[in-house]
């Protein structure tokens, strides 16, 4: 066998030249890679520079694996539907990876491209490397790591040039892309659509192909009026009836002021509801001020409340993140003895006593009216309504384990003041739900889709219908996974555990530091021993670091939207290592160091 991965630098580099557009990466996981971004609060990312793929058409005397390799570089490229793509084919070759294709996502520089055998004139070429995830056909992202062995078949045309006859069978309708060409290809965006309540939106993230910068509000729509992700599908509701298009040359945008006309269909729905999911999917671009709503060229104002031309401002009641996800979140934090205290800018102030505390990993409702947590032990969880000001809070067992050697993880809650936990042994759990004034109920397995595993912690994000988990493997790996919450009037089925990053490889803490993003205590491949603070993207994109300069051990990680992220660290003192609350020195840098400010352990924000 000959290998030529060598020979594409001589021979295929030139397939590539690069053209300056406006727009920027996706972000797919790097496999250890921290990117270096400066700035706490997100950029339009879909307006940054970034660098669009040219293809070449293949050369008149490539081998077979030089053609394989054309092809895959050449793929990248969504111009006239894969046209150049399609010059490696025989005509009888079976390819349909447009519009939507499935993105097999290997690392960069993985990939080995070899001739396996030449008889005659026919050839095969196998390809291998390391896979980090996969981009299904409805955008969904999900980190898979494994290995790349795939075969493709060629023969000569009548012209004696070798051509790709028959592609694996994963890829008749897909793409086997590079993480750098997925950055360059693909956009992450988010869809929005309502909770079950049709109160709160639920951001859909999902990556997007991108021909033209141009044409990415009208892509936007599209994907919009196509629905959710399989993956959210039952999750959700969407305003928009069936059949839905979006007519005319698509949305057009006229001094920031965006013009979506949609088709009669859109008659049968409700204006509200579709145009606060409309107005916050293409907020996200930077050209898009106001919005517009007209149903076959009609103009339609959603209600007294809301004029014709609608602002972001006028759909700030449906954030993701909550009716206060525009303001800074109150925090709490232990201090010695396991006193729970409030935690302010220059300080902390007693909340109360717990009568018969402490408690292990202590929580607050969000609306700030019951403590739970766990006993020494973690095999009970205890709970009381909180009484500030001074006065003692009494604690109650709310809820004891249930199989020997089963342990809780932290209680979360959602919006409507139901409180999750998950009982867990060494390989099996059991998702606990309560709510106010009734006794828990454990979730029949059949709904509860991480039963197969030990859970180290549950997290309800504020819009109540998307959880994140550390899930431990049975390799005993801890990784972060993302599941949707399903409601059919009073069953509820949590589910859908979609693994988001390959390149943690450990994980101990985390919490939503937003609708889009977590921050994570955890470990990366390759690269660290120690437990540090990350960020991480919900929907599968570059995690980042937080933060430099901890003097010592980092215990937990707490976070809330417009609110500092808040670590526990040891740090050294004198006699001996004192328990402090660190946070940002600049909260507008997410790589400037940490303050450690205030003794105390286990800073934690409602929720």
């Amino acid at each position: 066998m000959i290998c030529t991965r060598m020979r594409r630098c001589a021979r295929v580099s030139a397939l590539l030249s690069v053209v300056g557009l406006l727009a920027s990466c996706a972000g797919v996981p790097t496999g250890g890679r921290v990117s270096t971004g400066r700035s706490a609060a997100r950029a339009e990312p879909f307006d940054d520079p970034y660098v669009r793929l040219v293809p070449v058409r293949p050369g008149r005397d490539w081998q077979p694996s030089e053609i394989v390799n054309g092809f895959l570089s050449a793929s990248a490229s969504f111009d006239d539907r894969h046209g150049i793509a399609r010059e490696y084919l025989l005509p009888d070759a079976q390819w349909r990876p447009d519009p939507w294709p499935s993105v097999t996502v290997y690392e960069s520089g993985s990939l080995e491209v070899m001739l396996f055998r030449t008889e005659d004139r026919q050839a095969r070429v196998q390809v291998t490397g390391s896979q980090l995830g996969i981009i299904r056909p409805d955008g969904q992202y999900e980190a898979e790591p494994r290995a790349v062995n795939e075969t493709f078949h060629l023969a000569r045309n009548a012209q004696n040039q070798w051509r790709i006859s028959q592609l694996p069978d994963s890829l008749a309708s897909g793409l086997l892309l590079s993480r750098r060409d997925v950055e360059r290809a693909f956009r992450t965006m988010n869809l929005y659509f309502f909770a079950p309540d049709d109160r709160v939106l639920v951001p859909n993230a999902i990556f997007l192909p991108l021909v033209n910068r141009q044409d990415l509000p009208s892509q936007l729509v599209h994907a919009l009026l196509s629905g959710p992700t399989v993956w959210l599908r039952d999750a959700v509701h969407n305003s928009f009836p069936p059949g839905t298009k979006l007519l005319g040359d698509g949305v057009q945008i006229t001094e920031g002021v965006a013009t979506v006309n949609l088709s009669r269909e859109a008659d049968r729905g409700n204006v509200a509801g579709m145009s606060a999911q409309l107005m916050w999917t293409l907020r996200q671009l930077a050209e898009v001020k106001l919005m517009k709503l007209q149903i076959d060229g009609e103009t339609r104002s959603p209600g007294d409340d809301v004029g014709p031309t609608q602002s972001p401002g006028d759909w700030q009641v449906n954030n993701p993140d909550g009716v206060t996800g525009s303001a800074a979140q109150q925090a709490y934090l232990q201090s010695a003895g396991g006193r729970l205290d409030q935690l302010y800018a220059d300080g902390k102030s007693q909340v109360g006593t717990l009568e018969n505390g402490p408690l292990l990993d202590p929580s607050i409702s969000l609306d700030r009216r019951v403590v739970a947590g766990l006993n020494q032990e973690r095999d009970e969880v205890l709970t009381g309504d909180l009484v500030t000001g001074g006065g003692p809070t009494r604690l109650r067992t709310a809820l004891s384990a249930s199989h020997r050697g089963g342990t809780f993880t932290t209680p979360s809650w959602d919006r409507n003041g139901t409180m999750w936990t998950v009982e867990s042994t060494r390989d099996r759990s059991w998702l606990w739900i309560k709510t106010s004034g009734k006794p828990a109920v454990r979730v029949a397995d059949a709904y509860w889709g991480l039963s197969a595993y030990r859970v180290r912690e549950l997290r309800i994000a504020l819009d109540g219908v998307r959880a994140a988990a550390i899930v431990v493997d049975s390799g005993r790996h801890a990784q972060i996974r993302i599941g949707r919450i399903v409601r059919n009037g009073a069953v509820i089925t949590a589910g859908e555990f979609l693994p988001i990053s390959s390149e943690l490889v450990d994980v101990a803490h985390l919490a939503w530091q937003d609708a889009d993003e977590l921050a994570v205590l955890g470990r990366l491949q390759r690269i660290t021993a120690q437990m540090l603070p990350y960020w991480v993207p919900v929907s599968g994109g570059k995690i980042g670091g937080i933060g430099f300069g901890a003097q010592g051990e980092i215990g937990s990680i707490s976070a809330a939207p417009n609110s500092p992220v808040l670590v526990s660290a040891k740090v050294p003192g004198k006699d001996s290592k004192k328990d402090q609350v660190c946070r940002l020195s600049d909260q507008q840098d997410r790589l400037s160091e940490w303050d450690c400010f205030v003794e105390g352990y286990n800073p934690f924000y409602p929720g």
